[in-house]
Order: C-alpha cells, then sequence, then structure tokens
C-alpha cells in the first residue's frame, strides 16, 4: 500500500492500514526460482510482451491469480505480463505488495499463512522473468531510501522501555539484505513514506496520548538510527504522510470540514509541512521538493491538485469525471497515473486532459 511516486520520479508511500486496499507487509530476501512468461500464462490468463514499454507495475487479481501489470502511459494501457506463482500456503487474506528499489530493482511479495516468511520474487526485465527469492521475515513492508531500506512492521509487534506498545522498524542494506540496525517507534504505524533521495522515512502512527485524531508523527534517519517526533497540527485529522528528501509532509482534513469546492492549504516550518485539505476526501499525496499534489475525491469525481510545497499557490487542477476514489497517485514523464480498483487514469495536469484506461483485473497494490 506512494509514495511521491514509488519509483525514481520522487517518493514513495503507503497507507499500512488503508481501508482501500488490504495491507501487505513484507519480508526478506534469499535463493533463485524463476518463472518465464508466455503469451498465454497459468489458469489461462492472457500475457502481454510490453516490458519495455512498461514504465511501471502493478499486481492485479486476474482470473481469480495475482499477476503482474505492466503500465505504457504513452499508449496508454495496462497488461499482465506474468503470474506469480500459486502455494498452498498462501495467505489470501492479506495482498501481495510491489515496489521499486532506488537501483531500479522491482521487488514483490505474496504473504503466507501460520505466520511463515512471506515469498518474494523480484522483476527481472531483461529475461522477462520472475525470479523467486526465500524470505526471512513477516509482515513488514519496505520503504526504499538512497542506499538502504527500511522494513516497516504494520502492527504494534514491540514494546518500548516504559512498557508501552510500539511498532519495530528493521533497517536493511538492500545489497545483501543484512540487517543493520532495529528501530522502534511508538504505537501502531499506520502511514509511511520514504524518497530514494536520502535515507530518511516518514512514519505516522496511532500511539495513546496523541494530540488530534491520535496519529503520531515521526522521522527516522536509517543511517544513525535516530527517530524523531515531528509536530501534528491540533485539529488535523491525518490521512497520510510524504517525504520528499526526508522533510515530513502531513496531509489532513480539518476537525469541521466544510463542503463545497476542494481547497489545500500549507504552513511550512523547517521540521515539517503541514497540508489542510477542505472540500473533499484525501485519498492519495505524492509530493517532490518543489510541489505537492493532493488527490482528493468530491462527490462522484476526483480533483488533481498541485500545490507549491513552499508558498501553498495552487500551480494546476485537473478533475476526473466519474473516478468516485483514488487509491495511488503515480508521476511519470507523461502526465500522472491515477489508479482505482479497476482502471488508471493518465493525467496532464497542464492542460487538464485525462485518458482512462482499463486494468486487466482488480488492483491489489500499485
Amino acid at each position: 500500500m506512494p509514495y511521491p511516486s514509488t519509483h525514481k520520479h520522487g517518493e514513495h508511500r503507503t497507507q499500512l492500514t488503508s481501508p482501500a486496499r488490504a495491507t501487505a507487509l513484507l519480508g526478506a530476501l534469499g535463493s533463485v526460482l524463476a518463472l518465464t512468461t508466455a503469451c498465454s500464462g497459468p489458469g489461462g490468463v492472457d500475457l502481454g510482451d510490453d516490458w519495455k514499454g512498461s514504465r511501471t507495475f502493478a499486481l492485479a487479481k486476474v482470473d481469480g491469480l495475482v499477476t503482474v501489470v505492466g503500465i505504457n502511459p504513452d499508449k496508454p494501457r495496462a497488461e499482465s505480463l506474468a503470474v506469480v506463482p500459486q502455494q498452498a500456503d498462501d495467505d489470501d487474506a492479506i495482498s501481495p505488495h510491489i515496489v521499486e528499489l532506488a537501483d531500479g530493482r522491482w521487488l514483490l511479495t505474496v504473504p503466507r499463512k501460520d505466520g511463515k516468511p512471506d515469498r518474494r520474487y523480484e522483476i527481472n526485465r531483461k529475461d522477462h522473468t520472475l525470479d523467486g527469492m526465500t524470505g526471512d521475515v513477516r509482515l513488514r513492508r519496505i520503504m526504499p531510501g538512497k542506499t538502504l531500506v527500511a522494513e516497516v512492521a504494520g502492527l504494534a509487534d514491540t514494546k518500548s522501555p516504559s512498557g508501552a506498545a510500539s511498532s519495530s522498524v528493521l533497517v536493511r542494506d538492500p545489497a545483501d539484505w543484512t540487517t543493520k540496525r532495529e528501530l522502534k517507534v511508538p504505537g501502531t504505524i499506520g502511514f509511511a513514506a520514504s524518497s530514494p533521495a536520502t535515507d530518511t522515512v516518514c512514519l505516522g502512527s496511532s500511539t495513546v496520548g496523541a494530540s488530534g485524531d491520535g496519529t503520531s508523527v515521526f522521522v527516522a534517519n536509517l543511517t544513525d538510527g535516530k527517530v524523531t517526533p515531528v509536530a501534528v497540527p491540533r485539529g488535523l485529522d491525518v490521512k497520510d504522510v510524504a517525504c520528499p528528501s526526508g522533510h515530513p509532509v502531513v496531509v489532513g482534513s480539518p476537525a469541521s470540514a466544510k463542503s463545497g469546492d476542494i481547497e489545500v492549504s500549507l504552513k511550512r516550518t523547517a521540521a515539517e509541512t503541514a497540508v489542510t485539505v477542505d472540500g473533499g476526501r484525501v485519498d492519495a499525496v505524492a509530493a517532490t521538493d518543489s510541489s505537492i499534489v493532493i488527490a482528493a475525491a468530491t462527490g462522484n469525481d476526483t480533483e488533481l491538485v498541485e500545490v507549491d510545497a513552499t508558498s501553498g499557490k495552487e500551480l494546476h487542477r485537473a478533475r476526473i469525471k466519474g473516478l468516485a476514489a483514488s487509491l495511488d497517485i503515480t508521476p511519470t514523464s507523461n502526465g500522472w497515473l491515477v489508479y482505482s480498483e479497476r482502471t488508471v487514469t493518465r493525467v496532464d495536469l497542464t492542460t487538464g486532459r485525462t485518458k482512462r484506461f482499463d486494468l486487466p483485473g482488480t488492483l491489489l497494490d500499485s
């Protein structure tokens, strides 16, 4: 479960407890198993061959099977490229997860039953295969940094020195997947974001005694292990976080939201940026050093609003008619991609033009 791009364009973000998508939490890596794609995959799933044109990947359930979907924003189109091997101990109650590391590698995982380590694969774009890997931990989600990655637990799995519940974050070297250190974050982590520009992650967690809606925000330095709390504005109902270049962007709605046109305002300090979205429901956020893009639902439509990251001045706005909810937004060189359960919409924020195309199945992760 952004996230911020999930790719090298910007930042990676995820809502570990998002109601729009089942939680997908990751394990670690090991040896190799290969699956070669063909014109027709297991279960009769039709497979495409646009590996070269696919700028990004997603996971979808197609005819009951988990498939890797290639997204070509230039065509635009989405097609299944590989079927993920099914095993008897797959845990269908938890969604699989896909992520791009800072070095360009794409990893996906399938959770397993009875607390077993998640099953992982690396997408081999050259050979058009999925190279299998052996996992060693359970229920963690990778947040890529510049040279390190954070594996974030989505459940409170440890305790602080005072005895209060806290969540662990494993800091690992993606070159060999050795564990460098383990961090502890108070409460249960619900939001996480990272950027391939720095080895810093931004985390939002539910904690007892937190102000506002009960969400606290922390910045974790993966290099030295320091975890620093960030102030959450009083009255802000936190909906997501972003982390461009390690700077926390906290996005939420006011306590008394109004109806009407979507309005986005922000207040930036040296420690954080607080973004308030009024008049619509926040579904996704993407952020760079220069601008912040919000996807917000209004009635049966969705609006993408881009504001200057320093001043809050609105830069661009586009409406996607008939899209009542978005699950993720991703920047590409040919416009923004807005994901729903069954479709992807390419949006040109400069002109406001949109182009919607179908996924081959139901979106699991992007």
